[in-house]
């Protein structure tokens, strides 16, 4: 049900919302509520990667599933008007090696659907979403196995589940075991400007020593250093992509305390508002990652043959290839850029190691919202794209001095890892009351800021959750090159379209 805040709460927003003034109500816009990516069309926006107590987060089942929801409270909606119609619409929740989630009686929600998953962990991760039974990451005790990977997958599938690899260029767990037939890869994991550093050959040279050969993708993707592991991410996707295996692009918070779900967002394009059309929607690749549920969204559309084709679809083309127009649709980034990244079909795993992988075939100035971007592609069978866009790092409005301590902030995180939580809280030290941090009872939401992070009231005890003003969201999402911050962070990631024989 939609909310509609008082006059009370306008007149509190009112007054409240001054000092860095795009923290109040900045990642809005579109030519609608929901944005271009609207409910109407199907689009709903969800977290695939939680965490409970059960298994590797702080809060309860219940308190997890508040959190999600309290994106849509009233006190919430006062005094951040974006997420006005953009709160999420699924939750998955993923505790490692565990379904425990399925029995509990808390595992409901008038306003989300629920998704039933696991995080299949050890010597590699993964989520499951849709499941309903326990997938065993090493059934018979003797370490996990290729055998185990390809066992798991064959188990999900069978529940009528879904299975992604997790976090795979992640140094501390990377998936380098083959993950051909999984059905998505998660190239966004919490924020894609924390500070994990870059898997090297080394480290994969270190695995095979106990494990045999790592996947080809994987080597390919580590060929990229001087930068975070997130970057390499979308080697890795296009190393897939360049041999065939077209999986959905998808994104997770991989919450377990600190901040809220939802950060990164991911958009199915479901054709019910259920868990089975989200699962359809995501196995459709119909998919984009977005930086919160009110940031930047991304669509792709492609005539051909007659038909029009978007994100994740495969296109028939001429076997001797033909003229593509690619549109590409973006909203809420006005000051951005959008860049669509095309590629190629490689012959073999031995040919990926040198190959050419993805290339910049359209970059154009976000100059509206909402703004869309031409560029025609001589596509044939294994082409593919799928589209970047990239925010300004610095929310528009701020004065120089606020700027410059958003770059600093920018430089911090980008040398924090994402579970480094106690880092992550001094980094933020100015915008956030100390003793709310340690003692979420604490919490009262009539002493939020804009400019200041906003304390959730739905984490009852312990260390506290809290949402972060747009302009510090920013900092957490940075674009690196060559180990340098930009002037940009990312702002939404489309699943790839890929051209087939006609």
């Amino acid at each position: 049900m939609t909310r509609h805040p008082s006059l009370e709460g306008l007149l509190l927003s009112s007054v409240l919302c001054l000092g860095w003034l795009p923290a109040c109500g900045s990642g809005g816009g579109g030519d609608r509520p929901g944005g271009i990516a609207s409910r109407e069309d199907g689009w709903l926006r969800g977290d695939l990667h939680v965490h409970t107590n059960v298994q590797g987060g702080f809060e309860t089942l219940a308190s997890t599933i508040d959190l999600a929801e309290g994106l849509a409270a009233d006190m919430f909606l006062w005094m951040n008007p974006a997420y006005e119609g953009n709160q999420l619409d699924y939750l998955a929740i993923t505790d490692h090696d565990s379904v425990a989630a399925l029995s509990d009686p808390d595992f409901v929600s008038d306003q989300l659907t629920l998704v039933g998953g696991e995080e299949w962990s050890g010597d590699g991760h993964a989520g499951c979403w849709g499941i309903h039974e326990l997938v065993v990451k090493d059934p018979d005790g003797d370490g996990k196995s290729q055998a185990d990977v390809d066992a798991a997958l064959a188990h999900a599938h069978a529940q009528g589940g879904l299975m992604s690899i997790n976090h795979p260029m992640l140094q501390s767990n990377p998936f380098l075991w083959d993950p051909r037939g999984m059905d998505g890869m998660e190239v966004w994991n919490s924020g894609f400007g924390i500070g994990d550093p870059a898997l090297t050959q080394a480290d994969i040279e270190a695995w095979e020593a106990s494990h045999g050969p790592a996947n080809p993708f994987v080597r390919r993707a580590a060929q990229l250093q001087g930068g975070l592991c997130s970057r390499q991410n979308l080697v890795l996707y296009e190393a897939l992509l360049a041999r065939g295996e077209h999986v959905a692009l998808v994104g997770g918070s991989d919450r377990h305390a600190f901040l809220l779900p939802g950060f990164p967002a991911t958009y199915s394009q479901a054709p019910s508002a259920d868990l089975e059309g989200v699962l359809a929607g995501l196995r459709a690749r119909h998919s984009f990652v977005s930086r919160n549920p009110a940031a930047a969204q991304v669509l792709l559309e492609v005539r051909a043959g007659g038909r029009t084709y978007g994100l994740g679809d495969e296109i028939p083309v001429a076997a001797a290839g033909e003229e593509l127009t690619v549109v590409v649709r973006v909203g809420r980034a006005q000051g951005g850029l959008v860049r669509l990244i095309a590629g190629e079909a490689v012959a073999s795993d031995e040919e990926l190691a040198t190959a050419e992988l993805g290339r910049v075939a359209l970059e154009e100035s976000v100059r509206s919202d909402p703004f869309t971007a031409r560029v025609t592609l001589q596509a044939r069978p294994g082409t593919w794209f799928y589209p970047v866009v990239l925010e300004p790092l610095v929310a528009p409005g701020l004065d120089a001095a606020q700027a410059a301590e958003v770059r600093d902030i920018a430089r911090q995180v980008a040398a924090t890892g994402a579970e480094e939580f106690t880092a992550l809280g001094q980094i933020m030290l100015k915008y956030v009351d100390t003793a709310v941090l340690v003692d979420s009872s604490l919490c009262n939401p009539r002493s939020w800021s804009p400019d200041r992070m906003q304390c959730m009231p739905q984490d009852p005890d312990g260390l506290a959750t809290f949402y972060l003003p747009d302009f510090l969201d920013r900092t957490l999402n940075v674009v690196l090159e060559d180990g340098e911050i930009t002037d940009w962070c990312m702002g939404a990631l489309g699943s790839a379209a890929l051209c087939v024989a006609e």
